[in-house]
């Protein structure tokens, strides 16, 4: 089963994902899921930009608290752009770097 979260929905509407608040919302509405064995796939359709905290909200709490391995092939990305994409791949670098 594959549970499709709309980010822009989830932050209120906003075209922008600044907040750490905001990431911690999705975190804990995509925990439960994938503790199930579920697949989530973040929809960014309408965001135009996210900050690092909000990236760092999500995948890098869940990285650095559970490894590559909890959201690798299970966190799917869509309608993310190019920026957004960036500040992800940034924060997994870095927390994969900082697990035990």
């Amino acid at each position: 089963m594959s549970v499709v979260i709309n980010v822009k929905r989830e932050i209120g509407g906003f075209d922008f994902a600044g907040s750490r608040g905001s990431g911690e919302i999705i975190r804990k509405k995509i925990k439960p899921i994938l503790d199930e064995g579920d697949k989530v796939t973040l929809d960014f359709v309408g965001i135009n930009g996210i900050t690092q905290s909000f990236a760092d909200e999500i995948f890098g709490i869940f990285i650095r608290a559970f490894g590559v391995g909890y959201i690798k092939d299970k966190l799917l990305i869509v309608n993310a752009n190019e920026n957004i994409r960036k500040i992800i791949n940034f924060v997994v670098s870095y927390s994969k770097k900082r697990t035990a």
